[in-house]
């Protein structure tokens, strides 16, 4: 029988009664003020079988309202073991692709709905769920997920007013990015972040933000903080030098810097320079120089097509593994300047 016979439980009706205004509350407004990664972008319009997330949390927490309601308390208890195990599998799901906070809520109060029915149905004497702990597991394994998007990439630099559409990873101590680093004020809208190759680096980068603060552009801050630094013979016998890394402050940097030596290694680089675009480059967009007139000219593109561009490669790159850790391909691409980034689409 799956009625009960125990009296009404006003905790497992006030649970499904806040997710149910939970996810209508996601449903009909987007549920963007707890946004806070782009697994809710993600989720927000995914759709199984035509039917979205928030629907089905809509109708699943409707129904646990009703059979509470109604004392169906068994027959809630097995729907909310469903409910946990399909959030479970999704869970995993999230685990692969991106953590989505409003997910996790709902989730929350499935499981919440699920524990309080258990507690009701079953004596006091009972084995722990295993339902419950494998989704407990993929929860802190989610909420791990969370806690690194939140951790956005550190720059001693302010970001650019209209946002930055270029990101620039560097190293001050690679030849390749000091390069780079030399024509950056033609890269005005770009986000520069440090990256060290060594632990002298992270001295290198802790002065360098000292002068950048002081009104030094990028590229003076850069030069003058190696100028300053220990060269690595020095550096790697004075104790002094190794121990000021272990002061707070310089512990923290470490940790900011890590940051953003996870994001160039996540994005699949282990190079340096490392560039990022958000939108089209502006030189792709370009018409192509025109050249020299042949016997038989050839036939014009479509207007919408990108022109071809020779030489789009390396020209060199830093990888930190080495004495000498910047490295030259062997045919170095021929290229008209740095990339202008003043069309960038957003």
């Amino acid at each position: 029988m799956l009625k009960s016979t125990r009296p009404f439980s006003p905790a497992a009706a006030a649970a499904s009664l806040a997710g149910l205004l939970f996810c209508l509350w996601v449903f009909f407004t987007g549920g963007k003020a707890l946004c806070l990664t782009d697994g809710c972008a993600l989720f927000q319009d995914f759709r199984l079988a035509g039917v979205s997330l928030w629907q089905a949390g809509i109708v699943l927490f409707s129904v646990l309202l009703a059979l509470a309601l109604l004392r169906f308390s068994r027959a809630a208890y097995l729907l909310a073991a469903l409910a946990l195990a399909a959030d479970a599998v999704l869970l995993c799901v999230m685990v692969f692709t991106a953590p989505c906070v409003n997910c996790l809520i709902v989730g929350a109060l499935i499981a919440l709905n699920y524990l309080i029915l258990r507690a009701d149905n079953l004596p006091p004497r009972r084995e722990r769920s295993t339902l419950a702990a494998v989704w407990l597991v993929l929860l802190v394994i989610d909420l791990g997920g969370v806690a690194r998007d939140l951790a956005d990439p550190w720059s001693p630099l302010p970001a650019p007013e209209q946002g930055s559409s270029v990101q620039v990873y560097f190293s001050p101590s690679c030849r390749a990015c000091q390069t780079l680093i030399a024509n950056s004020d033609r890269l005005a809208d770009a986000a520069w972040y440090p990256v060290p190759e060594d632990a002298r680096d992270v001295l290198i980068i802790a002065d360098m933000a000292d002068r950048l603060e002081k009104g030094e552009s990028l590229e003076q801050a850069v030069q003058n903080a190696r100028r300053n630094a220990p060269d690595p013979a020095a550096f790697e016998q004075s104790v002094a030098s190794r121990l000021s890394l272990l002061k707070p402050s310089m512990l923290l940097l470490q940790f900011r810097l890590w940051r953003n030596h996870a994001h160039v290694l996540a994005a699949g680089s282990d190079r340096l320079p490392f560039v990022e675009f958000k939108g089209l480059p502006a030189f792709l967009a370009e018409e192509p120089t025109p050249e020299e007139p042949q016997e038989r000219a050839p036939a014009a593109p479509p207007s919408d097509a990108l022109p071809d561009i020779p030489g789009l490669g390396v020209a060199g790159f830093c990888g930190g593994g080495d004495d000498a850790p910047c490295e030259e391909p062997p045919s170095p691409p021929s290229s008209s300047g740095l990339i202008d980034t003043s069309g960038m689409t957003p």
